[in-house]
């Protein structure tokens, strides 16, 4: 697949791309083809490096760390104090790549680790925002690893703190090892989990750990498949240690994923060994969710919107556009199931030409989920410029732990307005930044009289809309964008059109 590399400038007119006279252009910036990066678990700027042999010292070892830590006699701990968690939760936010300062503040935070039964129970109350500005609400935020847990997104929650990593270290009997880390020395410690926990491509999982110069944990790493983002990295960062009755407890600390801070702790007290272990990792009953639904899902969940364009109907949707020699696919869904079904539904309903672009509205998680097997398929990904480093991270890390090829995936930035154009179709991705996320595509499709958005969800009647259906609004307003259906990838219960959503902003 040829892709063209538009760098550094804008273009005056069309490019041509591939033949068949189809043009990609935008009027306003230029598309971006980025160098796929290939990231390690040893990678990055602020990862250790060996020390040299002329600064060499005696590492310690993991049974100083555990002395330094007063982690003598210790099975279980608890701390209280106060947290914050990242507001919508990871891959949810309002920009793609970090820092995420929008915080939601957790109070009265209770987090207890038994790590002789592998068991972890954090609780705090907390008023949470939502993804669509509406008031916040009361509720409880939890982190819990039931004892015998045997997945290991959850039982690192014990092994990436510090008192979880020395045990851990300590029944694997690991060597300490001499590291610099920002001119500074540290003695890493590594370990890897038994046969009775290995990913899904039958690696062991690796957990490493950085001792500073007075044997307290600062850093703690590992990492986890994702669908998504490979071998995710997951970091702990540890400061400030507190002396509680012998027991040594970092003052504040972070859990990192996607290169920012998710979750933090701010402690105020701590007690090693607490008499009232088995209320302490006692959750609160949870609410079964309700799905409801049911029933036998059509054989075509496709839909004709003439000339050339379909939606692809499941738990999202997805829009598919013909070109003279392939396709493009406007969403993608929330997992690799709806990825592989929209697939599916093109090659049974559609058509059998390549499909060449998958187009991404926004960054989060639930539109995210559905790219790999469309890139697996050979297409691009397409979205807005801002989200362009986050993805090319995320999707070209290795996936080793998964046992999966490594994507390779072109990651194509959209500045200004990008039009794919041809004998044949139109199709428009319109930026339109807002409070929901910065980095947010809206196609058009002028011949169809089609806009296709996602989670510009308009009101119910007699509502007010929020914020960015209204920016998306005063959007069309001011470029006088004329469509006649309002399709979602979240679709509505009765028809929307282009008067429901310029209704929002009636009054301005």
């Amino acid at each position: 697949m040829n892709i063209p590399i538009l760098l550094g400038r804008a273009l005056i007119g069309p490019s041509i791309h591939e033949g068949e006279d189809m043009k990609y252009y935008n009027l306003l910036g230029v598309a971006m083809v980025l160098g796929l990066s290939a990231c390690s678990q040893d990678s990055g700027n602020d990862s250790p490096q060996a020390m040299t042999p002329e600064r060499a010292q005696t590492a310690a070892t993991i049974e100083e760390v555990a002395d330094a830590m007063g982690l003598a006699g210790v099975d279980s701990l608890s701390i209280t104090g106060t947290a914050w968690r990242i507001r919508n939760s990871f891959r949810q936010t309002l920009t793609a790549s970090p820092p995420w300062p929008e915080h939601d503040e957790i109070t009265n935070w209770v987090q207890t680790i038994d790590m002789e039964s592998k068991a972890m129970l954090g609780q705090g109350d907390t008023f949470s925002s939502n993804l669509f500005l509406e008031p916040p609400v009361a509720g409880i935020h939890i982190n819990n690893v039931p004892v015998g847990s045997t997945s290991w997104g959850r039982q690192l929650e014990i092994w990436l703190t510090p008192w979880g990593f020395v045990k851990g270290a300590q029944n694997a009997g690991s060597q300490g090892e001499l590291m610099t880390m920002d001119g500074e020395s540290y003695t890493r410690f590594s370990w890897q989990t038994g046969d009775d926990m290995v990913s899904p491509s039958g690696m062991h999982y690796t957990v490493n750990g950085y001792a500073n110069s007075d044997n307290l944990i600062v850093r703690t790493e590992t990492w986890v498949e994702d669908a998504f983002m490979g071998d995710m990295h997951v970091v702990g960062v540890y400061a400030d240690y507190q002396d509680f009755d012998g027991l040594m407890v970092p003052a504040t600390f972070e859990q990192q994923r996607g290169g920012g801070g998710i979750f933090g702790v701010q402690v105020a007290s701590a007690q090693a060994n607490p008499v009232n272990l088995e209320a302490l990792l006692t959750a609160p009953p949870a609410n079964a969710p309700n799905f409801g639904g049911g029933g036998d899902r059509p054989d075509d969940l496709t839909e004709d919107l003439g000339d050339g364009a379909w939606l692809v109907k499941g738990a999202y949707v997805a829009l598919v556009v013909e070109f003279s020699d392939h396709l493009a696919v406007v969403e993608a869904g929330q997992n690799e199931a709806n990825g592989e079904l929209i697939i599916q539904q093109i090659r049974q309903h559609i058509s059998d030409k390549e499909i060449r672009y998958v187009m991404n509205s926004h960054p989060h998680s639930d539109h995210t989920g559905g790219l790999p097997p469309l890139i697996r398929e050979g297409a691009a990904l397409v979205t807005h410029e801002k989200n362009v480093a986050f993805m090319d991270m995320a999707l070209n890390t290795p996936r080793t732990l998964l046992g999966e090829e490594d994507l390779n995936a072109p990651v194509i930035g959209v500045e200004g307005v990008g039009i794919y154009e041809d004998v044949m179709n139109r199709l428009e991705l319109h930026p339109v930044p807002n409070l929901h996320t910065e980095g947010m595509l809206v196609a058009v499709l002028p011949k169809q009289g089609v806009m296709f958005e996602a989670d510009f969800t308009l009101p119910q009647p007699g509502r007010e809309a929020n914020p960015f259906v209204k920016t998306l609004a005063r959007y069309v307003r001011d470029n006088d964008i004329q469509f006649d259906r309002y399709l979602a990838v979240h679709p509505a219960a009765v028809p929307q059109n282009r008067d429901d959503l310029m209704a929002t902003i009636e009054n301005e």
